[in-house]
């Protein structure tokens, strides 16, 4: 049975508690092997309140987020003014999708992603591209589910160590 979420724009209050569902969701997804000090970092900086409290006064910036018994369980940050780093691309960048792993596969990222699409057509954009781990192949097979085409490679940078990074985008239908 699916399960009933409410959404709405996250506002600045919202920050805190966003930055602490994308640390345990981060952490859970790519911490497998323990915490180093690089990924502490990472965490600290990254995900910080005040990064969070940052992109939620961006007018380029929109974060949606999903709460069930009120309680936040996932979000979708969308960037309308980021340069994708395959050329040609142009659109709004999903920079996160993140949902707490209860709450995987019960249609949650779907429906952000969704409101992720929906906003950007909303502004007149032909597409949506985002960027994901190539080791994350749940990530992968979910976003070309959706739609997504992959059309290159970008490296995301931790503490001076490139991660393959695959680049996706799916263009709208006019």
């Amino acid at each position: 049975m699916p399960e009933d979420f409410e959404h709405r724009r996250a506002a600045t209050t919202d920050a805190q508690t966003l930055s602490t569902l994308a640390t345990q969701v981060f952490l859970d997804t790519y911490a497998t092997h323990g915490i180093n000090d690089a990924l502490a970092r990472e965490v600290a900086t990254v995900y910080s309140i005040e990064m969070f409290e940052r992109r939620l006064r961006d007018a380029d910036v929109e974060l949606l987020l999903a709460t069930s018994g009120g309680y936040t369980v996932g979000f979708v940050d969308i960037a309308f003014a980021t340069l994708c780093p395959v050329p040609g691309v142009r659109g709004a960048e999903v920079f996160r999708l993140y949902v707490q792993r209860p709450f995987l596969r019960r249609g949650l990222g779907r429906k952000l992603m969704a409101k992720a699409e929906a906003s950007a057509r909303a502004r007149g954009l032909e597409s949506i591209w985002l960027t994901a781990w190539a080791g994350n192949h749940g990530a992968l097979a979910f976003y070309q589910s959706l739609g997504f085409r992959d059309i290159g490679t970008t490296e995301y940078v931790i503490d001076g160590v490139g991660h393959e990074n695959r680049v996706l985008c799916k263009t709208f239908a006019r």
